[in-house]
């Protein structure tokens, strides 16, 4: 084995896999909400991973320069892709200013304290 040649079973839907499922965990185990936002951003950044990468093939070319339709990638899963990163970024983004205010109001970002709040224990 030389160099990085044990990677050989690494590709992009494992990353993904592994991606999704580290997001996942940081949502069960921290109960902040900062860290909430952030798990969640990995786990959405993880299904993109995995949806461009299911079916890509070194031997596509862009549609632009391909000689025949066949030799082409199709671009309708990249634009898709391109638009989920969008509007993930500005749900980030919405979540970011809610915690912000949250906190402001409350000074905390602890989920316990929140739900007890909510329910008027505190």
């Amino acid at each position: 084995m030389t160099g990085l040649s044990w990677l050989g079973w690494l590709n992009g839907e494992v990353v993904a896999i592994l991606l999704f499922f580290i997001g996942m965990l940081g949502l069960i185990v921290r109960k902040n909400m900062m860290f909430s936002i952030i798990a969640s951003s990995i786990m959405n950044i993880a299904v993109i991973l995995f949806f461009v990468t299911i079916n890509a093939s070194p031997d596509l070319v862009p549609p632009m320069v391909a000689e025949t339709v066949a030799g082409g990638a199709d671009p309708v899963p990249q634009a898709l892709m391109i638009t989920s990163v969008v509007i993930g970024l500005s749900v980030q983004a919405v979540c970011l200013v809610l915690v912000m205010t949250f906190f402001s109001e409350h000074q905390t970002l602890d989920w316990n304290v929140a739900k007890r709040l909510r329910d008027g224990k505190s």
